[in-house]
Protein backbone atom coordinates (compact mmCIF):
# COMPACT_ATOMS: atom_id res chain seq x y z
CA UNK A 1 0.00 0.00 0.00
CA UNK A 2 1.51 3.45 -0.74
CA UNK A 3 2.68 5.25 2.05
CA UNK A 4 0.39 8.78 1.01
CA UNK A 5 -2.51 6.03 1.46
CA UNK A 6 -1.47 4.97 4.65
CA UNK A 7 -0.84 8.51 6.33
CA UNK A 8 -4.46 9.43 4.75
CA UNK A 9 -5.68 6.93 6.37
CA UNK A 10 -4.60 7.86 9.60
CA UNK A 11 -5.35 10.97 9.49
CA UNK A 12 -9.07 10.20 8.54
CA UNK A 13 -9.20 7.83 11.44
CA UNK A 14 -7.90 10.72 13.45
CA UNK A 15 -10.86 12.94 12.47
CA UNK A 16 -13.34 9.92 12.60
CA UNK A 17 -12.75 9.77 16.53
CA UNK A 18 -12.11 13.17 17.20
CA UNK A 19 -15.53 13.32 15.68
CA UNK A 20 -16.68 10.68 17.71
CA UNK A 21 -15.62 12.37 20.91
CA UNK A 22 -17.19 15.40 19.97
CA UNK A 23 -20.14 13.88 19.54
CA UNK A 24 -20.09 12.23 23.18
CA UNK A 25 -19.08 15.75 24.95
CA UNK A 26 -22.29 17.32 23.06
CA UNK A 27 -24.12 14.90 24.40
CA UNK A 28 -22.83 14.97 28.16
CA UNK A 29 -23.20 18.42 27.86
CA UNK A 30 -27.04 18.68 26.24
CA UNK A 31 -28.16 15.98 28.98
CA UNK A 32 -26.27 17.91 31.94
CA UNK A 33 -28.03 21.02 31.28
CA UNK A 34 -31.66 19.43 31.00
CA UNK A 35 -30.75 17.85 34.50
CA UNK A 36 -29.12 20.73 36.46
CA UNK A 37 -30.21 23.70 34.90
CA UNK A 38 -27.86 26.21 32.13
CA UNK A 39 -25.75 27.70 34.82
CA UNK A 40 -22.45 25.89 35.14
CA UNK A 41 -21.69 27.90 38.40
CA UNK A 42 -24.68 26.25 39.66
CA UNK A 43 -24.49 22.95 38.10
CA UNK A 44 -21.06 20.80 38.75
CA UNK A 45 -21.81 18.16 36.42
CA UNK A 46 -22.24 20.88 33.61
CA UNK A 47 -19.23 23.13 34.53
CA UNK A 48 -17.05 19.24 34.34
CA UNK A 49 -18.51 18.64 30.79
CA UNK A 50 -17.71 22.03 29.53
CA UNK A 51 -13.91 21.94 30.77
CA UNK A 52 -13.78 18.95 29.10
CA UNK A 53 -15.65 20.11 26.01
CA UNK A 54 -12.66 22.76 25.65
CA UNK A 55 -9.30 20.69 26.55
CA UNK A 56 -10.35 18.35 23.59
CA UNK A 57 -10.99 21.61 21.07
CA UNK A 58 -14.42 21.65 20.95
CA UNK A 59 -16.05 25.21 20.36
CA UNK A 60 -17.49 28.01 22.47
CA UNK A 61 -20.23 27.98 19.65
CA UNK A 62 -20.90 24.57 19.83
CA UNK A 63 -20.77 24.18 24.05
CA UNK A 64 -23.41 27.31 23.45
CA UNK A 65 -25.50 25.95 21.43
CA UNK A 66 -25.60 22.32 23.36
CA UNK A 67 -25.94 23.96 26.89
CA UNK A 68 -29.44 25.36 25.17
CA UNK A 69 -30.36 22.84 23.13
CA UNK A 70 -32.39 20.46 25.25
CA UNK A 71 -35.46 22.84 25.16
CA UNK A 72 -35.22 22.91 21.33
CA UNK A 73 -34.37 19.43 20.43
CA UNK A 74 -36.73 17.18 19.06
CA UNK A 75 -34.44 14.19 20.19
CA UNK A 76 -35.21 13.46 23.75
CA UNK A 77 -31.93 12.47 25.02
CA UNK A 78 -31.49 10.59 28.28
CA UNK A 79 -29.59 9.18 30.98
CA UNK A 80 -28.46 5.55 31.41
CA UNK A 81 -26.35 3.71 33.66
CA UNK A 82 -26.19 0.14 33.78
CA UNK A 83 -24.84 -1.67 36.52
CA UNK A 84 -22.97 -4.97 35.74
CA UNK A 85 -21.25 -7.80 37.00
CA UNK A 86 -18.15 -9.53 35.01
CA UNK A 87 -15.83 -12.43 35.64
CA UNK A 88 -14.45 -13.00 39.61
CA UNK A 89 -16.88 -10.27 41.06
CA UNK A 90 -15.82 -7.40 38.55
CA UNK A 91 -18.57 -4.63 39.17
CA UNK A 92 -19.06 -2.14 36.07
CA UNK A 93 -21.19 0.98 35.77
CA UNK A 94 -21.71 2.30 32.18
CA UNK A 95 -22.91 5.53 31.83
CA UNK A 96 -24.49 6.64 28.65
CA UNK A 97 -27.04 9.48 26.99
CA UNK A 98 -29.15 8.13 24.05
CA UNK A 99 -32.11 8.74 22.47
CA UNK A 100 -32.69 5.33 21.55
CA UNK A 101 -32.87 3.33 24.74
CA UNK A 102 -33.58 0.02 22.81
CA UNK A 103 -30.77 0.86 20.76
CA UNK A 104 -28.44 0.76 23.49
CA UNK A 105 -29.51 -1.79 25.48
CA UNK A 106 -28.70 -4.47 22.48
CA UNK A 107 -25.51 -3.02 22.29
CA UNK A 108 -24.13 -3.22 25.74
CA UNK A 109 -25.74 -6.79 26.17
CA UNK A 110 -23.67 -7.81 23.18
CA UNK A 111 -20.36 -6.40 24.70
CA UNK A 112 -21.15 -8.15 28.02
CA UNK A 113 -21.94 -11.18 26.54
CA UNK A 114 -17.88 -11.65 25.29
CA UNK A 115 -16.59 -10.81 28.50
CA UNK A 116 -18.58 -12.22 29.78
CA UNK A 117 -20.99 -10.61 31.94
CA UNK A 118 -24.35 -9.12 32.82
CA UNK A 119 -26.51 -6.28 34.09
CA UNK A 120 -27.43 -5.96 37.43
CA UNK A 121 -30.13 -5.02 39.89
CA UNK A 122 -30.43 -1.03 40.21
CA UNK A 123 -27.89 -0.10 43.48
CA UNK A 124 -26.45 -3.65 43.33
CA UNK A 125 -22.81 -2.29 41.79
CA UNK A 126 -22.64 1.18 43.19
CA UNK A 127 -22.42 0.33 46.62
CA UNK A 128 -18.83 -0.89 45.39
CA UNK A 129 -17.99 3.06 44.67
CA UNK A 130 -17.92 6.86 45.38
CA UNK A 131 -19.15 9.27 43.15
CA UNK A 132 -16.19 11.67 43.59
CA UNK A 133 -14.17 14.09 41.93
CA UNK A 134 -10.87 12.60 40.46
CA UNK A 135 -8.25 15.07 39.20
CA UNK A 136 -4.97 12.90 37.70
CA UNK A 137 -1.68 15.47 38.05
CA UNK A 138 1.67 14.83 36.41
CA UNK A 139 4.55 14.23 39.04
CA UNK A 140 6.95 17.12 37.63
CA UNK A 141 9.43 16.36 39.51
CA UNK A 142 7.28 16.50 42.88
CA UNK A 143 7.44 14.13 45.74
CA UNK A 144 4.15 13.73 48.36
CA UNK A 145 5.23 16.35 50.69
CA UNK A 146 5.81 18.91 47.89
CA UNK A 147 2.73 18.29 46.45
CA UNK A 148 0.81 18.31 50.13
CA UNK A 149 1.80 21.51 51.05
CA UNK A 150 1.00 23.23 47.65
CA UNK A 151 -2.51 22.53 47.97
CA UNK A 152 -2.73 22.25 51.61
CA UNK A 153 -5.72 24.89 51.44
CA UNK A 154 -8.03 22.85 49.12
CA UNK A 155 -10.73 20.78 50.79
CA UNK A 156 -10.13 17.38 49.44
CA UNK A 157 -10.48 14.02 50.43
CA UNK A 158 -7.44 12.13 49.47
CA UNK A 159 -4.08 12.30 47.73
CA UNK A 160 -2.17 9.34 46.38
CA UNK A 161 1.12 9.09 45.17
CA UNK A 162 0.80 6.61 42.57
CA UNK A 163 4.10 5.56 39.73
CA UNK A 164 3.70 7.80 37.25
CA UNK A 165 1.30 10.27 38.38
CA UNK A 166 -0.95 12.17 41.71
CA UNK A 167 -4.37 11.25 42.12
CA UNK A 168 -6.60 13.16 44.00
CA UNK A 169 -9.87 12.60 45.58
CA UNK A 170 -12.77 15.68 45.87
CA UNK A 171 -16.31 16.17 46.88
CA UNK A 172 -18.15 16.45 43.83
CA UNK A 173 -19.61 20.17 44.85
CA UNK A 174 -15.29 20.99 45.87
CA UNK A 175 -14.39 19.19 42.32
CA UNK A 176 -14.31 22.68 40.19
CA UNK A 177 -12.71 24.74 42.94
CA UNK A 178 -9.86 22.34 43.24
CA UNK A 179 -9.59 21.66 39.31
CA UNK A 180 -9.40 25.66 38.94
CA UNK A 181 -6.82 26.29 41.87
CA UNK A 182 -4.12 23.74 40.73
CA UNK A 183 -4.93 24.74 37.05
CA UNK A 184 -3.81 28.63 38.71
CA UNK A 185 -0.76 27.54 40.34
CA UNK A 186 0.57 25.74 37.34
CA UNK A 187 0.21 22.21 37.76
CA UNK A 188 0.17 19.92 34.86
CA UNK A 189 -3.54 17.97 34.91
CA UNK A 190 -3.62 14.85 32.87
CA UNK A 191 -6.91 13.91 33.51
CA UNK A 192 -10.49 14.92 35.29
CA UNK A 193 -13.68 14.32 36.01
CA UNK A 194 -16.43 13.73 38.61
CA UNK A 195 -17.07 10.13 38.05
CA UNK A 196 -17.29 6.65 40.24
CA UNK A 197 -14.27 5.57 42.23
CA UNK A 198 -14.10 1.99 43.85
CA UNK A 199 -13.86 1.61 46.89
CA UNK A 200 -12.82 -1.73 46.26
CA UNK A 201 -10.73 -3.72 43.87
CA UNK A 202 -11.01 -7.59 42.16
CA UNK A 203 -8.07 -8.80 40.67
CA UNK A 204 -8.28 -10.84 37.04
CA UNK A 205 -6.13 -13.33 35.00
CA UNK A 206 -4.54 -12.40 31.60
CA UNK A 207 -7.18 -14.05 30.00
CA UNK A 208 -9.73 -12.02 31.69
CA UNK A 209 -7.77 -8.76 31.47
CA UNK A 210 -7.23 -9.03 27.13
CA UNK A 211 -11.45 -9.43 27.16
CA UNK A 212 -11.66 -6.60 29.93
CA UNK A 213 -10.01 -4.08 27.28
CA UNK A 214 -11.80 -5.52 24.41
CA UNK A 215 -15.01 -4.67 26.21
CA UNK A 216 -14.01 -1.33 27.17
CA UNK A 217 -12.83 -0.36 23.87
CA UNK A 218 -15.97 -1.90 22.14
CA UNK A 219 -17.78 1.27 24.78
CA UNK A 220 -15.31 3.54 23.81
CA UNK A 221 -16.34 3.19 20.05
CA UNK A 222 -20.34 3.54 20.86
CA UNK A 223 -21.44 7.00 20.45
CA UNK A 224 -24.00 6.73 22.89
CA UNK A 225 -21.65 5.56 25.75
CA UNK A 226 -19.90 8.00 27.75
CA UNK A 227 -17.82 6.22 30.41
CA UNK A 228 -16.37 2.97 31.68
CA UNK A 229 -15.70 2.39 35.49
CA UNK A 230 -14.77 -1.07 37.09
CA UNK A 231 -13.07 -2.43 40.08
CA UNK A 232 -10.62 -4.27 38.46
CA UNK A 233 -7.25 -3.88 40.76
CA UNK A 234 -4.32 -5.64 38.90
CA UNK A 235 -3.68 -8.86 36.21
CA UNK A 236 -2.40 -11.66 38.53
CA UNK A 237 -0.66 -14.83 36.45
CA UNK A 238 -2.49 -18.14 36.49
Amino acid sequence: MPRKHLIASGINKKQQQQAKLWMKLAKEIKAAAKVGGPNPEANPRLKAAIDKALENNLSRDSIEKNINGPSKDNAQLIDVEFECYGPNGLAIIIKAVTDNNNRLLSSVRGYLNKLPGEISKPNSVKMLFDYKGEIILEKENMDYDMLFEKILDLNIDDLFELENCFQIITSEQEFNNCKEFIKNIGLKIIDSGIKYIPNSYVDLNRLQVEKLERFISSCDDDEDIQWVVTNFGEEINE
